[in-house]
C-alpha cells in the first residue's frame, strides 16, 4: 500500500471510454476499471496502485492521453552508453579444422569463418 496519495486523474471529455479501455487493459493489479454504472473509467481501487504507470503510459502512445497520474514521483532515465558487445568480432580467426585423414582445411566460409 502506498503511503503518498497517488490518484488517476481521467479527462472524461477527452476518454473514448469502452472504445477504448487500453489504460484498463494495462493495468496489473486493477487499480484503474471500467465502471459500468457510470459507463466511465474509475480508480476505485487506486488504493491497489503499485505505480508502475502502464495505465498512463498505455493511454498517452495508444489512445489521446486522457488518464494523468497524479502525486508520484516521476525521474527522467538517460541511456547509458552501451559499447556493441560485438565490435571487432570480425576479426577472429577460428582454429583450422582438422580433417580426417591428417589433413587441415585452410578455407573459410562464405560467412568468413
Amino acid at each position: 500500500m502506498l503511503e503518498e496519495k497517488v490518484d488517476a486523474v481521467v479527462n472524461h471529455k477527452k476518454c473514448l471510454g469502452r472504445n477504448c479501455l487500453h489504460c484498463v487493459d494495462s493495468c496489473p493489479v486493477e487499480a484503474i476499471d471500467w465502471d459500468p454504472i457510470e459507463e466511465q473509467v474509475s480508480s476505485a481501487n487506486i488504493q491497489e496502485c503499485i505505480v508502475c504507470l502502464a495505465c498512463e503510459e498505455a493511454c498517452a502512445e495508444d489512445a489521446n492521453g486522457c488518464l494523468t497520474m497524479v502525486g508520484v514521483i516521476r525521474k527522467e532515465f538517460t541511456a547509458s552508453p552501451i559499447q556493441d558487445m560485438w565490435a571487432g568480432t570480425g576479426d577472429v580467426i577460428p582454429p583450422k579444422a582438422d580433417l580426417p585423414g591428417g589433413r587441415s582445411d585452410t578455407r573459410t566460409s562464405k560467412l568468413g569463418f
